[in-house]
């Protein structure tokens, strides 16, 4: 047993003390109001990356009521942000999770009459397991599917890959694919170098640009102009979809006899560009990252309306037949009502009516933990159920001993 005073107790007490789960429970709210203020003006990505990152261990609020007002006893200061650093979500959930386990599991008193409370504590423990496993493991993209048309694959939201292939006969063959992970973390001075072992080059990505323009450029002495074009920097959009991905890959032949060839990649532009290796035409393509699903989708009907003089729908469903293990089934996808198979959900998330035929868009999530939370909510219902069950049985039980005692008290006093 530790000593009530040593520090290894001290520490036991601290982090699985209520105050702690108090001070986390509030700083959690706090983190929820601020960024769902920020999110408006910065974009969904950029407020989850700023405050619940894993990497986020602190934050800096940047609201416009956090600036000091123009006034004369200010000085010099007006117009300067107020700087109030705030724990991440991460590491505060973190925090909490270790608070619960230890105090809400390992320090709680064991027994029957608290039974109710572990539960509880339990499913809220497992709660915080379940979002550490979608922030960790969890994928979304969205999949746009014209009326009558079948698909059957996602487009990430933000993560683009560069796609490597070979053109024979005037087709391309199976793409060699950067993966999205070490390009995300690329920025405009940085460069990554992508070996490629079954072709005859290898390629070096650099000057990666999350959103970019294209313009003209005669500069020849310029070394990022490329066939009279060039990458300009931009300001990031305020969501991250619209941002516009670019950047510069410079071809390396494994046959040093060949000099390196400069590229252009643009994420909007679907065409290749392509050069000629060895004798032989390779096409390179910056796309948003593309993952296969399991299942195609049919879309039978897309139905939606637009706000009167806007083109923002007020409305839209979609009738679709899901096409999976030679079987078919039919659904209709609307708001809070979702496609769910084998790990992956659909979700009614855009609509057009423009073009000739409707196209639905339509959110795809990979969440291994998806249906965790409600599991735990209903856990943490019966805990609860059990705990007060309990205590209400405890106190009809005491009540109807007391008025038995004072009916005998009152027998025998008349007697």
């Amino acid at each position: 047993m530790l000593g009530k005073n040593t520090w290894p107790a001290r520490l036991f007490r601290f982090f699985s003390g209520y105050g702690l789960a108090v001070t986390c429970m509030l700083l959690l709210f706090v983190l929820t109001w601020l960024s769902t203020l920020e999110q408006p003006a910065k974009g969904l990505y950029e407020v989850q990356k700023r405050y619940y990152d894993a990497e986020a261990w602190y934050v800096i609020p940047d609201l416009p009521w956090l600036y000091l007002p123009n006034l004369s006893w200010l000085a010099g200061l007006a117009g300067k942000q107020i700087i109030i650093p705030l724990p991440g979500a991460y590491l505060v959930s973190a925090v909490l999770f270790v608070n619960l386990c230890l105090g809400g599991i390992i320090r709680i008193r064991k027994g029957w009459k608290n039974i109710g409370v572990i539960i509880s504590h339990f499913s809220m423990v497992s709660l915080l397991f379940a979002g550490f496993v979608a922030h960790k493991y969890s994928k979304e993209g969205i999949m746009y599917v014209l009326e009558d048309e079948v698909s059957d694959f996602a487009q990430s939201y933000y993560d683009y890959t560069i796609e490597v292939c070979e053109i024979v006969d005037g087709k391309k063959t199976a793409p060699y694919v950067v993966p999205a992970e070490p390009l995300k973390g690329l920025d405009t001075d940085d460069t990554q170098l992508v070996d490629f072992p079954k072709l005859p080059f290898d390629i070096e990505v650099s000057s990666w640009m999350r959103n970019s323009n294209v313009v003209k450029s005669y500069d020849e002495e310029d070394p990022l102009v490329v066939d009279g074009l060039r990458l300009l920097q931009t300001e990031n959009a305020v969501t991250e979809e619209e941002n516009a991905a670019g950047c510069y890959i410079d071809i390396l032949p494994h046959d040093s006899g060949e000099g390196k060839t400069r590229l252009l990649l643009y994420g909007p532009v679907p065409d290749p560009v392509t050069a000629t290796i060895n004798g032989k035409i390779y096409a390179f393509t910056l796309v948003r990252e593309i993952w296969p699903m399991p299942f195609q989708v049919l879309l039978d009907e897309s139905v939606g309306e637009y706000y009167p003089g806007t083109q923002k729908p007020s409305f839209f469903m979609s009738k679709i037949t899901r096409i999976a293990d030679k079987s078919e089934k039919k659904f209709t996808i609307k708001m809070n009502e979702p496609m769910r198979y084998d790990g992956y959900t659909l979700y009614q998330a855009r609509w057009s009516g423009e073009m000739e035929r409707a196209q639905s868009g339509f959110a795809i999530v990979k969440n291994p933990s998806d249906q965790w939370p409600k599991w735990s909510l209903y856990v943490s219902m019966l805990g609860l159920f059990i705990h007060f069950g309990m205590k209400l049985g405890g106190f009809i039980s005491q009540s109807s001993r007391a008025n038995r005692k004072a009916a005998s008290s009152s027998a025998k006093g008349a007697v």
